[in-house]
């Protein structure tokens, strides 16, 4: 479409205007694709068949011609963690994964097949197998659940394709996590291990190996890396070994405050950074096998996160400063192939794609359709100083819609989204659900708070003792800054997450007036009952954020919202899955009683059949349909589209005027 003279344009409040970006068509925003890889020549990656109740299936590119490997009903994808990654792996001529259904670990063995390497058991877990074909194995991590209670990763290596089915001969164990195990062609080994309660991004160690003849042990192990320290705070995130061309180690550590690229040679040579700038070139361990690094020509390809804006590169395999190659939102992997340097990416005005790196970035595979360019919002990348606890970064999407504008003088409603993890990271990625509201008039910020990824070290440490403080704080700091800067609409600024970003909601609104209302999805209000609930991969996750448990109890109690319902003065829209066993259903309706006895405007969505995170094309819908129709009501607008807003109790006065006063001053 193109964009109409502005004496044409409507004008209209913001969150009335028409869109052609619809309900429907945010639950259908393109194919997902995940895991690029490849087997040494081609470039292989997961894609989702949105059509095939979004199945994850393995594609392969020889050449121009993309070729499906896991037809249906094969469904890819790992599950260890929890979070996953490390689906499948190809090389020595065999091609293997992970069923998602069995978790299962499945092969083809030149062309033929697929066989099972695994015994069909629901108790057992795989993720990033690597194949080694000389001593016929394929190393993985297994995840043990034959006792919930006391869950057991270890390090095993598989039968090779064609072999009887076999759960695996225990390779290394004892330790409470490993992770992306890499084997170089005459069987030497590295992985990464560590322990509770550190997580992955505090300390691990990296440890190499040699098999034996027969492959099912392990000889000459060495901790070539040993960043487990005295405790969490002080050690070092060493993750991601590769094994280049050359035979040399490389691998990401953050041992100078940065995730900078490192290479060890062999022998006792020490291990030594290959590129140091002050800009982190890895994000955490949240998924397995994530590939950030890949070696070409005799130089590293990576990304560096330049205030949290990717930025594509290259150096020397032996050591350099970096060359710019070009600004993406964010990389998710890089390969190397017979066709040079691949990568999958997040663009900040189109979805995803597989770039050819070392032709200029020429997009090979984009599955999804274009958005139209006049009705795309870009991120704005902002460095907020005015806070208190050093300065942070947030992203900003100002309302886009070639047809309307506001009226004279008006501001824009600002939604403020807060991301999980906490340890996580939003980037300037092009998202049809932002667009969603941006196209309707909404502006968006994201805001990544104290704790969060891709800007160091440092900054992710702020968040040790301190979640549910420092968080809270930037993202109210964040709010009043878009309103000192003009950007939002005082009395019209709301607050959104869900699980962990929902906690920070919650805490948010209880700790101060400055947002209108709030929206949380599954929020957690309880932290104390959370540290029964959760699994082995975030069991020790709080000791770092809140303090040792159970010794810390006080605080889990002091900083749980559901302890400071008093506090609570904005509207709220609550959406609960009442078969979650993270947050029980009963938190949200004791927030929505709180809110109900004071008279506030609430809202609270149950949906049956849905846990922690909502799965369900129809649930989705009806979450979006909802937050649409609640703002409407709260800001006294007439939403273009045709929606059933939620049972909205208390409902404001006709005005649409509610709280949010302290913006205003």
């Amino acid at each position: 479409m193109s964009s109409p003279a502005s004496d044409a344009m409507i004008t209209a409040p913001h969150g009335s205007w028409d869109s052609p970006i619809g309900l429907d068509d945010v639950l259908a925003a393109g194919v997902a694709m995940r895991e690029l890889g490849g087997d040494g020549r081609n470039a292989l990656w997961l894609e989702s068949r949105p059509e095939e109740g979004s199945r994850m299936t393995l594609l392969r590119r020889a050449g121009d011609t993309v070729v499906e490997l896991t037809p249906a009903p094969a469904d890819v994808r790992a599950r260890v963690n929890e979070y996953g990654g490390g689906s499948w792996a190809a090389g020595d001529g065999i091609v293997v994964w992970v069923d998602a259904a069995a978790q299962q670990v499945v092969g083809t063995l030149e062309g033929r097949g697929p066989v099972a390497l695994t015994p069909a058991d629901p108790l057992m877990r795989y993720a990033a197998p690597a194949p080694c074909a000389a001593f016929g194995v394929v190393l993985a991590v297994r995840e043990d659940h034959t006792d919930p209670q006391d869950v057991v990763t270890s390090l095993v290596a598989l039968p090779w394709p064609g072999g009887a089915p076999d759960p695996g001969t225990v390779l290394a164990a004892g330790h409470d996590f490993y992770a992306d195990p890499a084997v170089r062609a005459d069987g030497v080994c590295a992985w990464v291990q560590w322990d509770q309660p550190a997580m992955p991004w505090d300390g691990a160690q990296l440890v190499v190996a040699r098999l034996d003849d027969d492959g099912t042990h392990l000889v000459e192990e060495r901790v070539l890396v040993d960043g487990a320290g005295p405790d969490p705070a002080s050690g070092i995130a060493v993750q991601h070994p590769l094994w280049a061309p050359d035979g040399s180690l490389l691998f990401m550590s953050d041992a100078h405050g940065w995730w900078d690229p490192w290479r060890w040679t062999g022998g006792p040579a020490a291990p030594r950074p290959v590129s140091t700038e002050p800009h982190d070139a890895d994000l955490p361990v949240w998924q397995l096998a994530r590939r950030p690094v890949a070696v070409y020509d005799d130089r590293l390809w990576f990304a560096r996160y330049v205030d949290g804006v990717a930025e594509l590169v290259d150096c020397p395999l032996t050591g350099g400063p970096s060359r710019r190659l070009g600004a993406v939102a964010d990389l998710e992997q890089v390969v190397t192939t017979e066709q040079g340097v691949l990568a999958l990416v997040r663009r900040a005005d189109a979805p995803p794609a597989i770039i050819d790196v070392a032709a200029g970035g020429a997009v090979l595979r984009c599955p999804s359709a274009p958005p139209d360019p006049a009705l795309t919002s870009v991120g704005e990348v902002h460095l907020v100083d005015e806070n208190r606890h050093g300065r942070f970064q947030c992203l900003l999407w100002p309302p886009r819609n070639p047809r309307f504008r506001g009226p004279a003088g008006s501001r824009p409603p600002l939604i403020v989204t807060v991301h999980g993890g906490p340890t996580g990271m939003t980037v300037d990625d092009y998202s049809t659900a932002t667009q969603f509201w941006t196209s309707r008039g909404f502006a968006v910020m994201a805001v990544n708070y104290s704790g969060s990824a891709g800007f160091g070290r440092a900054v992710r440490e702020r968040l040790r003792g301190q979640w549910g403080v420092a968080d809270v704080d930037d993202c109210i700091d964040a709010a009043r800054w878009a309103v000192r800067a003009g950007l939002a609409d005082p009395h019209r600024v709301v607050i959104t997450g869900g699980s962990a970003g929902g906690f920070t909601v919650l805490s948010a609104l209880e700790r101060s007036d400055v947002f209108a209302a709030g929206v949380s999805r599954y929020g957690v209000a309880d932290l104390v009952a959370l540290q029964a609930g959760t699994h082995k991969f975030e069991a020790r996750y709080n000791d770092g954020l809140l303090g040792p448990w159970p010794q810390a109890r006080a605080r889990y109690e002091e900083r749980s919202p559901i302890n400071h319902l008093d506090g609570l003065t904005a509207p709220m829209l609550l959406f609960q899955g009442l078969d979650d066993p993270i947050v029980p259903p009963d938190q949200s309706q004791a927030l929505a009683d709180a809110l109900r006895a004071r008279g506030l405007p609430v809202a609270l969505v149950t949906f049956e059949g849905e846990g922690h995170g909502f799965r369900l094309p129809a649930t989705r819908r009806r979450v979006l349909e909802c937050e649409l129709g609640f703002y409407a009501r709260l800001f006294g607008f007439e939403p273009a589209d045709d929606v059933a807003a939620p049972p909205l109790e208390n409902p404001p006065a006709p005005d649409g005027r509610t709280g949010a006063e302290g913006l205003a001053q």
